[in-house]
């Protein structure tokens, strides 16, 4: 596959609050302090539409908010991805199911879908762009950044990657265990001017690669959109090299980084 410039990151996720402050310790310079995940309300949301935001949106829409600082939202494709969705309403609508009289909010059922964040995204940013929701299991974030290279090199332009996932509830917690919030983001665009350069190379079944950070080894084990980290220790470590993901089938998705 060709070359893609990585131009801006977002990140959140237990004690890593966002991508500049995460760098030091993703370079291995400070300890990881591991605090609760706070995902504030999102601030372009109107303010009908951001008191009905749940927890998994407002985690997706912080990385996103993140990573398009400096970008014009208003045209920018976006792939959203994420393994398992809104496990905290998909619990409560399957519990108001057992219930004498089953009812469920009108409320919960709108943010069930699996495209609850992209669509909020659209809305808050007022962007008709295409918005793609996918998810691959615990290789998610693979498949979405071959969905969003693929729309990048076909089409050119940026393309904004969001990947995410909420803790399991008590309810799925055995047959799905992910323990803590996380959400990365990724902007990618045009080779020029990009502070990353990324090659992407689908390939058949390999070993992914472990964090180099013991405490960032964990969380990338406790929730499958934080099989980004061993990618952004690589960001922020400056020198050239390869990151190997997960990927769909079995498969392997390798990452040449050149700063």
């Amino acid at each position: 596959m060709n070359t893609i410039g990585l131009h801006a990151v977002g990140l959140l996720g237990p004690g890593l609050d966002d991508f500049d402050s995460a760098r030091p310790i993703l370079a291995g310079n400070a300890p990881l302090t591991s605090r609760e995940v706070q995902a504030p309300p999102p601030g372009l949301l109107p303010a009908n539409e951001r008191r009905r935001t749940t927890a998994t949106i407002r985690l997706a829409l912080k990385v996103a908010e993140e990573a398009t600082r400096d970008a014009d939202r208003g045209q920018l494709r976006s792939v959203f991805a994420s393994s398992s969705g809104d496990m905290d309403i998909i619990d409560r609508i399957c519990d108001a199911l057992t219930r004498p009289e089953p009812v469920v909010s009108p409320v919960q059922f709108h943010n069930s879908v699996h495209n609850a964040p992209a669509g909020n995204w659209s809305i808050a940013t007022r962007n008709p762009a295409p918005a793609t929701a996918l998810s691959g299991y615990n290789a998610s974030l693979a498949a979405g950044l071959l969905e969003a290279a693929t729309l990048q090199l076909a089409e050119g332009g940026d393309v904004l990657l969001v990947c995410y996932d909420v803790p399991s509830m008590e309810s799925f917690i055995h047959v799905r265990p992910i323990h803590h919030p996380f959400a990365v983001a990724l902007r990618l665009g045009p080779v020029d001017k990009a502070p990353w350069r990324l090659e992407l190379d689908l390939g058949g079944p390999a070993t992914a690669d472990r964090c180099v950070s013991d405490d960032l080894e964990a969380l990338r084990g406790g929730n499958p959109a934080a099989r980004a980290l061993p990618l952004l220790e690589r960001l922020v470590r400056g020198a050239p090299g390869n990151v190997t993901l997960a990927a769909p089938l079995g498969r392997s998705l390798n990452i040449r980084i050149e700063p």
